[in-house]
Formats: C-alpha cells, structure tokens, sequence
C-alpha cells in the first residue's frame, strides 16, 4: 500500500510542474508497476498455491520471504538513485541503480524458485487425477 501512496503522490506531483520534478517518470512507474502490482500479483500466487508440503507453514518459505527483502531493498535504491543519475556527475547514483536493477532480479529469480514447485506440483496432480478417471 506504500508503493500506491508514493505512486500517486509522484504522478500528482508530475502533473502539477514536470519543471520542478523532471525525472520522477521513471519513479513513478516503478513504484506502481514493480511496488504495487507486482508484489500483489506475487503475494496472491503465493498465497493461492499450496505449499510443498501440507506441514509447510508462510513462515518457513524462506524463498518468498528473499524475494520481498530483494525487490525492496532494490526499489528502495531505485527511487533514491534515479533522480540524481541526470543531474549529477558523480558516478554512485549510477551504480546504485546498477545495483538496484541486480537486486531486483535477484528478487524475482527466488520468486520463481518459490513458486516453480508449487505450479509443477498442481500440474502433477491434474495428470495423476486424469489417469484415474
């Protein structure tokens, strides 16, 4: 819900002067799309598929648990970095964003080790429900 407010509050800012906020376009559609969107797509699939195991309790997937820490920490970055990276010389805000755009993949690579087995394990069970019909 953060990512929503701060989204919002960048695109009113934008539409009130792009002279006094010229390089928050990018901020605002990374904290919609990767902020808001994405983390509720990815927090219902984890939610909607079950677990490995029955046993398997939230708190012990740690794989979810990277995957938000990752995307994060690196939208974090992003929108601390971006607007220097124009108006600025010094090369960190650069590297941050480098960093930023490393975390975040990294956040959705354990995403997809979380879910892969959870989608292949729904899937088996379909087959296994069609060979016995």
């Amino acid at each position: 819900m953060i990512y929503f407010v701060i989204a919002l509050l960048l695109g009113i800012a934008q539409q009130i002067s792009a002279f006094m906020f010229p390089n928050i376009t990018a901020l605002f559609w990374h904290s919609l799309m990767l902020g808001w969107i994405t983390q509720i797509i990815i927090g219902v699939s984890v939610w909607m598929f079950p677990g490995r195991v029955k046993e398997e309790s939230f708190q012990y997937q740690k794989w979810s648990w990277l995957a938000y820490g990752f995307l994060n920490v690196g939208l974090i970055l992003r929108l601390i970095a971006e607007p220097f990276v124009n108006t600025s010389e010094l090369m960190i805000w650069k590297y941050l964003l480098v960093i930023s755009a490393s975390t975040q993949f990294i956040g959705i690579a354990c995403y997809v080790i979380e879910i892969w087995p959870r989608v292949l394990s729904k899937k088996q069970r379909r087959k296994q429900r069609k060979a016995t019909r």
